[in-house]
């Protein structure tokens, strides 16, 4: 192998290395942009915050304050900290799918059990939320 060829197998594994994990950069600490929602739809936590930012879906920003977003709420806590909040990822999926189990007076929605997102919306948004 000559040492152009072993520069570029070294580029490409680079450049792949790097879009592979671009996603995961994208989601850590903050709300992903729209414009990211189109390029990364496939990982599992950007696509968690991009249903927490789309106003016809998961629509948070509405009621929390959320890292990356413009718009923030104050009706809710603020998303953040939320490993502290909860002691895992299914603690977090319940609250979100019926928060009416722990406070039946709650504003928050019962967003799986009304049916306004699926189990697997509902964990890629617990995926999402988990990096804040």
């Amino acid at each position: 192998m000559g040492t152009k060829t072993a520069l570029r197998a070294v580029r490409g594994v680079a450049v792949g290395v790097g879009l592979l994990l671009a996603p995961l950069a994208m989601a850590a600490g903050r709300a992903p942009t729209p414009k990211e929602c189109a390029a990364h739809p496939t990982n599992p936590a950007v696509k968690g915050g991009c249903i927490v930012i789309n106003r016809a879906l998961g629509n948070c920003m509405a009621c929390h304050v959320i890292a990356g977003t413009t718009m923030d709420g104050n009706l809710g806590p603020a998303l953040r900290d939320l490993r502290q909040r909860f002691p895992n990822k299914q603690a977090l999926f319940e609250q979100i799918y019926d928060p009416t189990i722990n406070d039946r007076y709650t504003a928050m929605p019962p967003f799986g059990k009304d049916h306004i997102l699926t189990k697997k919306q509902i964990r890629e948004v617990v995926d999402f939320l988990w990096t804040l």
